[in-house]
C-alpha cells in the first residue's frame, strides 16, 4: 500500500500496487494469507488447544466496507472502530467464544 496522489478529495487516500498474475507464482494476498494461516491454526490445534485463529473479515468485511467505507482506503473510521471492537469482543469474550471464562473470572468478586 502506498499514498495515491491521485486520489480524488483532501486528504491522503491508499491504493494497494501489484499484478493479479503473479498469484499464480506464490505472490501473496490478504486473501491467500488468511487461508494459510486458518490452515496452519486447524493442523496445530490438534496439539495446543490453546491456539486459536479469527479471521479479520469476521471483524469487518465486504458488506461493512458497503457500509461503512474507509475513508483512506486503509484505516477504518470511528463507527467502524467501534463495530470491529464490539465484534471481536462477542467473538473472543462472548458466550462459548475461547476467552469466555477469562472474563467470568476478572468479573467474580474477591478478585483483585
Amino acid at each position: 500500500m502506498y499514498p495515491d496522489p491521485d486520489a480524488p478529495g483532501p486528504g491522503v487516500s491508499f491504493r494497494g500496487f501489484g499484478d493479479p498474475a503473479e498469484i499464480a507464482g506464490g505472490a501473496l494476498t490478504l486473501t491467500t494469507i488468511r487461508r494459510e494461516l486458518g490452515r496452519v491454526v486447524a493442523q496445530r490445534v490438534e496439539t495446543d488447544r490453546n491456539l486459536y485463529y479469527l479471521d479479520g473479515l469476521a471483524l469487518y468485511g465486504e458488506r461493512d466496507f458497503a457500509e461503512l467505507s474507509l475513508p483512506d482506503q486503509l484505516h477504518p473510521d470511528d463507527t467502524a472502530q467501534r463495530r470491529i471492537g464490539e465484534r471481536f469482543a462477542r467473538l473472543a469474550f462472548g458466550p462459548g467464544a475461547p476467552f469466555e471464562t477469562v472474563l467470568a473470572d476478572a468479573a467474580s468478586p474477591g478478585r483483585t
